[in-house]
């Protein structure tokens, strides 16, 4: 049985399609094919279904899924036999929550590209369900974001510091109140997308506190979001270092509430049957050692 098959097949799912797993893998897509339709002959079942449109795998499909998680990542340790005491080297992938990758991490990146230069280091700024998802799949080899209740089933958890999350609005801004019950406020939220966990606390004590709000500006940007929020368009609810300078020289102010100044747990998570490459255990050392809590 080939590895290159059962990676193909692996990154079929994960990707979601042939075609972008050709892209992904380097391939063309009638080489993914060829590469599903030899496993599915060894195997002498199928592994994928049309429904509709929709391609999904068969019952077969989903077992021999998670058997060829558990080999491929075998084949992974076994190559990776040996390296511990090596220069780190090779591709690490992180996903990384956005405010922490603005505003907590370039001294890591910083430090590690100094002591591993060998090291294709990819960073990306996905929100924290995306995070966790992407370690259990394979897509990432390490994730760090706040804590959204990570299954634990197959994710490895370190606590890196945790941080207080305020709200934030301009001098100007005209309604303060967010500890009354039962109000109806001619304001704005401005925030990023649905999935954040910033929104989602947020728009939860408001519901508690039957809080209406006239609309909500969904952006996707912290910069931009900073800057909405101090052209008094609305307010917001970031992490207190976010906005630190803007808080310092009075173009933010914290508004006081129950909701403001809760701390939220940073996580470093890692699928728990990944091999820790040198350039993981460098990446998760330099984490410990630069995010601390406030």
């Amino acid at each position: 049985m080939e590895l290159k098959n059962l990676r193909t097949f692996q990154t079929v799912v994960d990707r979601g399609s042939y075609q972008k797993a050709a892209e992904y893998l380097g391939y063309t897509q009638s080489t993914v094919t060829v590469h599903i339709q030899q496993l599915e002959e060894e195997l002498g079942v199928p592994l994928f279904q049309r429904v509709g449109r929709r391609m999904t795998l068969t019952q077969a499909g989903e077992q021999a899924l998670d058997q060829t998680r558990e080999l491929l990542l075998a084949a992974e340790r076994l190559s990776q036999l040996g390296l511990e005491r090596q220069a780190p080297s090779g591709t690490l992938r992180v996903d990384m929550a956005e405010t922490l990758l603005c505003y907590k991490i370039q001294p890591v990146i910083q430090k590690f590209r100094k002591l591993a230069p060998q090291v294709r280091l990819i960073i990306r700024s996905r929100n924290c369900l995306d995070i966790a998802e992407n370690v259990r799949s394979g897509a990432c080899d390490l994730g760090v974001g706040y804590d959204m209740d990570w299954s634990r089933d197959v994710l490895e958890v370190e606590p890196m510091g945790e941080y207080e999350v305020i709200l934030l609005a301009s001098s100007e801004f005209c309604h303060p109140d967010f500890v009354t019950h039962n109000q109806r406020k001619p304001v704005s939220l401005v925030t990023d997308e649905p999935d954040s966990i910033f929104r989602r606390r947020l728009e939860e004590y408001l519901r508690e506190r039957d809080i209406t709000l006239d609309a909500t500006l969904e952006l996707w940007s912290i910069e931009t979001i900073k800057r909405c929020v101090m052209s008094n368009l609305g307010f917001t609810y970031l992490p207190r270092f976010a906005a630190q300078g803007e808080l310092a020289d009075g173009r933010l102010v914290e508004l006081i509430a129950p909701i403001s100044g809760v701390r939220f747990p940073t996580l470093c998570a890692r699928h728990k049957n990944r091999w820790i490459t040198p350039a993981m255990e460098l990446f998760m050392k330099l984490l410990r050692e630069n995010l601390r809590a406030e």
